[in-house]
């Protein structure tokens, strides 16, 4: 055992935290060989990890997939399923829908994101930047409480907070103890909307990365969402996101960040898109940590702690389409979310 394995996840925790089926509802449907279309890798805070930021990877399945069961299916037998509401959490977090056809931000089902008093319609894949203390809730413009996916879709947040609540809004609370309907918002088209510039929906092209990031291999690698502040000015946590494709089988591997230490905590996730095994991330990544070499197989999420060496880091023997993900504080969420160790 070295030092810093702790700081590697590649199983999925806290599933009392998940939205509906409950643990033991889930398990029960695994017996039956039936699975759920919204199907959790990990969840990340500072109690899985010492001291890391919260995070979540999900694969959202479409019902034309084997052994599908629906939402409504599932409600017909009195499971839980999940439920929405305005929440609020008291620091930033990068929450994200992104369709899997790497190659078409576009290819997606369209949704619709609620912040305060707007919904903004979405219509391609997307990264929303939550401020702190902002309702926020995922719309699903379809009219019915869980949205019918035509293509597999990729679920992911990220965000400094050492353990995650989501607590409704006070409007909300309010509402419901006076027992009225919540408040609700009205659909808000971008041009006119106050928060439609926290939605991200790719890459600029000149985006300048921190230099111990290398530079992109547009053979194997498709860009999706990056976030600083160049991108939102008052952004306080951030990431780089893109697909890793399958080829370039060298030895070698591919590069993806020199070695490096930073004054605060940075995230990282992969996760391979194989829906026969979705702990497998059909692919190799060699993660240094401290000094540390640690060779990783399966899907997992690190977090490097502040002030300690990271990379170099590599990825080899791709086999299948890989997300990639780091995020990490900036601007003055250097100084508010640390990060612990």
């Amino acid at each position: 055992m070295g030092e810093y394995d702790k700081y590697i996840c590649t199983t999925l925790e806290k599933r009392h935290l998940l939205p509906g089926p409950t643990p033991e509802q889930r398990d029960r449907l695994a017996a039956q060989g039936k699975r759920i279309s919204m199907e959790h890798m990990h969840w990340i805070d500072e109690e899985v990890i010492p001291g890391a930021y919260y995070g979540e990877t999900t694969w959202i399945w479409p019902p034309s997939y084997p052994n599908q069961v629906t939402w409504e299916e599932l409600a017909k037998v009195g499971y839980a399923t999940p439920g929405m509401f305005p929440h609020v959490h008291g620091f930033p977090e990068l929450l994200s829908w992104w369709g899997t056809n790497p190659d078409d931000f576009s290819d997606t089902d369209p949704m619709g994101m609620q912040m305060d008093d707007e919904i903004i319609p979405l219509k391609s894949s997307w990264v929303a930047y939550i401020p702190a203390n902002l309702p926020h809730m995922p719309v699903f413009r379809t009219g019915v409480r869980s949205q019918i996916y035509t293509r597999p879709t990729l679920h992911w947040v990220s965000g400094p907070g050492g353990v995650y609540t989501r607590e409704k809004d006070e409007k909300t609370k309010e509402a419901e103890a006076a027992k009225k309907a919540p408040p609700t918002a009205r659909e808000v088209e971008p041009g006119e909307s106050k928060y439609a510039r926290y939605m991200v929906y790719g890459t600029p092209p000149d985006i300048k990365r921190p230099e111990f990031i290398r530079p992109l291999d547009p053979e194997f690698t498709r860009p999706m969402a990056y976030i600083d502040q160049t991108v939102i000015s008052d952004a306080e946590f951030g990431c780089d996101t893109r697909w890793l494709l399958p080829g370039g089988r060298s030895k070698a591997g591919r590069l993806l960040m020199d070695a490096h230490t930073a004054g605060h905590g940075t995230s990282i996730a992969f996760a391979a898109m194989n829906y026969d095994d979705i702990t497998d991330l059909c692919a190799e990544v060699e993660l240094w940590i401290g000094g540390e070499k640690h060779t990783v197989k399966k899907n997992f999420w690190a977090y490097i702690p502040p002030n300690v060496s990271q990379g170099p880091m590599i990825i080899r023997n791709v086999s299948k389409q890989v997300f990639f993900m780091m995020s990490w504080p900036m601007g003055e969420g250097i100084s508010k979310y640390p990060g612990g160790r």
